[in-house]
This record gives C-alpha cells, structure tokens and sequence, in this order.
C-alpha cells in the first residue's frame, strides 16, 4: 500500500492496509510497522505470533541505523535437561519434496514478539500502543478470511497443526485445516493482543501469561522456564554493513547468520562485476555466490557466531576480497524493516491466550550441529536479515 504519506509491504493485503493508514493518520514508519506486524499475528497466524521471535532494522531520517534483536533464545535456565522430552518430527510435503520439522513441547524457545514490539514502540514509536494494537485484535476478534498463499501454508502445515488438539481447535475446525475463504477467529488472541497493546510486554514474561507459557511447556516436557522468561529483553545492536554497486547496505550482525553471509554475497558479486556496466547479475554469478556463501557456513562459522568480534573477522578484507515481513517507508525518509518466523510452529498453544508458541529448537538449520547444543539464553542463529540500503547521502 502506498500513499503521500508512505509506502507499506507485508506478507497479507490486511496488515499492509493497517500499516498504512497509520501513516495516513501521521505515524511514522515504526508505528506502521508495529500496527502491521500485530496484524500478521490474525492474517498469518501459522507464521508468526505472540509466541514468535524477529528483527526489526530502522535507518534513514536521522535515526541512528539500529538492528533491534527479538529473535528466540534457547530455553533451559533452572531445568533438568535430562528429563527434557524427546522432539516430535513431522513430515510436510512441499509437492516434489518432503522435509521433516520437529515439533511440540520441546522445539519451544523462549519468543521475542512481545518484547520487541514494546521495546520498538518505546524507542521510535510516536502513536501510543493500545491504538496500535487495537485493529489488530478487532481483526482477530471478528476474523480473517484466508488467502490462497495462506490457505497454502495451512494446506502443507495439516501435519503440525494435527499434532494437538489445541492446534486443531484453533487452526483445523473438525479436523480439517483451514481453506481459502474460511475465516480464522481467535478471541483469546484479541484480548492478549489488547493486553500487550494496554500492558506492554511485562505480562509474558514476568506476569501470569509468562507463568501460563512456562507451566504449558513444562506440562509437555520442554524446557522453557519463567527463569528464561524473566531474563529475556530485546538488544539494540549496530547492523552490519556492506558496500554494493557503490550503495551502502545495512543488515543483520551476529549472532544472526543471515546479515553478515548476505554482506559476504553482496561483496563476491561486486568483486564479480566491477568492470560490467550497472546491470543485474547474471543467474551464473548468483548461483557461483551462493555456493561459495553456502560453503562458509561451516562448523567454524557457526561455532564463531557467538564469539566477540566475530562479524569483523568473518568479513575481513581477505575473506571478502515458515517467515513474514514488513517493510515501511514514511514521508520523512525513515524506513523500517522487520521479519518475524514462528519457525512452523511448535503445535503447542498456551490455554486461554491464543498464543501458539514457536518449534525453534526443533529446526534442523538453525541447530546444524546438532540440537539443544546452545546455553540457555543465546539467540539462536537465524537466516532472517531484515536489510536497508542507502545511497552516499545516508537516505533510504
């Protein structure tokens, strides 16, 4: 959706449409940015959530470029590991291709959305929470009829939410997954919305929402604790950058792994076609990039990811020679960038909240040296870089 005030894109036509008319009615990029995410959480439930984790990166406008990290941290803080119940796999066909995701209480880390979307609205946010929240939660209130990409994720997820019967009440009424057209409702997930909107993030994660999340993972076996509840906070952090095509791109740093093997792409495709005429690269330098990038995420690259000064290093001049976004654009030049997953989600649903908490611990790729390896407390190492490119000037 675009206008003079901006310009918003979202993974659903009904969160791009909330985005904008925050900034019709004067928000700024962040505010559109935060309306549209909570909106996600009623247009794409199967995606990201409450019980989901992200990153937001904000530039442009004078703002001092920053990477705010809500992604999900291990769990485990004050548990016994050793009674840590076994992961649910699951196989989900994508048609010419099965690939197996593991669910249920165990795959559960400990989710950012809530922080980071106060923290946001604390740091940029010029249009108070409860208004920002408030169409939301009447979208998940009165419900929202499914697209065909989202009755296509429902389609190839049936596996997942079969898993339980809490995800089958909520996302496959009488067994049956959600189809295009059908409208998903969720009344407890208003009324968490509107308490995160009224409250902030304090209830999930020191609050009775935080005792119900604990006590639902703990009943299944999992390891999330109201220690690693209590202990989480969304972290500022200064974004990567890269030189392309004489723009400066900002993106994601460690210890996210997507920012800085992007940042490593954008600076093997510009050794590529320094002395070409401004043009796209050829599908032959992208597919050669995208080897030699694949080939750097190896033992030592994940291993390093949580190690100071790891980014600089990585990116050293000898070496350089499911998810949803939102992104927004306002009339100031201030632009907004956040991408939130809930993985595929866990199958496991917090009774009476509408939360539907994430199966990050269970994801292959994001564990590929084996699961439950990292402490609790560190952000697992995701692939998602939110990025923002500007030109000499610093604008957008």
């Amino acid at each position: 959706m675009s206008g003079s005030r901006g310009i918003v894109t979202a993974g659903h036509p009904l969160s791009a449409d909330v985005g904008a008319r925050v900034l019709r009615e004067g928000g700024n990029a962040v505010d559109a940015a935060i309306a549209a995410l909570l909106t996600s959480w009623a247009a794409e439930p199967l995606l990201t959530g409450p019980g989901a984790g992200g990153y937001m990166l904000v530039a442009g406008a004078g703002e001092e470029p920053t990477l705010l990290d809500f992604f999900v941290a291990a769990p485990g803080s004050g548990a016994d590991g050793a009674r840590r119940a076994e992961l649910v796999p699951v196989a989900v066909s994508f048609g010419d291709a099965e690939q197996i995701f593991n669910v249920g209480a165990a795959s559960v880390g400990v989710p950012g959305t809530p922080a980071g979307v106060a923290e946001a609205a604390r740091r940029w946010g010029s249009v108070p929470l409860p208004d920002l929240a408030a169409p939301a939660a009447a979208h998940a209130r009165a419900g929202v009829a499914v697209t065909a990409p989202q009755a296509y994720v429902f389609e190839i997820l049936a596996p997942i939410v079969d898993s339980t019967a809490e995800a089958r009440a909520a996302f496959a009424p009488g067994r049956r997954a959600l189809h295009e057209g059908d409208r998903f409702a969720n009344e407890e997930l208003a009324e968490t919305i509107e308490r995160l909107g009224a409250e902030g993030a304090r209830p999930f994660y020191h609050g009775d929402l935080a005792a119900a999340i604990a006590e639902t993972v703990a009943a299944g076996g999992g390891t999330l604790t109201r220690e690693d509840l209590a202990s989480y906070e969304a972290l500022g952090r200064a974004p990567v950058r890269a030189r392309y095509r004489e723009r400066e791109v900002l993106t994601n740093p460690p210890p996210s792994a997507g920012g800085i093997l992007l940042a490593l792409a954008l600076a093997r495709l510009d050794e590529r076609v320094a002395d070409a005429p401004p043009a796209p690269p050829s599908a032959t330098d992208l597919v050669a990039v995208m080897e030699q990038v694949q080939a750097a995420r190896d033992e030592r690259f994940v291993a390093g990811l949580a190690e100071e000064g790891f980014q600089e290093r990585f990116l050293a001049a000898s070496r350089l020679g499911s998810t949803t976004h939102v992104s927004v654009l306002d009339s100031d030049g201030r632009a907004c960038s956040v991408t939130t997953t809930n993985g595929e989600g866990s199958g496991v649903l917090v009774p009476g909240t509408g939360i539907h908490l994430n199966n990050i611990m269970g994801e292959e790729d994001l564990s590929p040296l084996g699961f439950f390896r990292d402490p609790p407390g560190r952000r697992m190492p995701s692939m998602m870089a939110p990025t923002v490119v500007l030109n000499d000037a610093g604008d957008v």
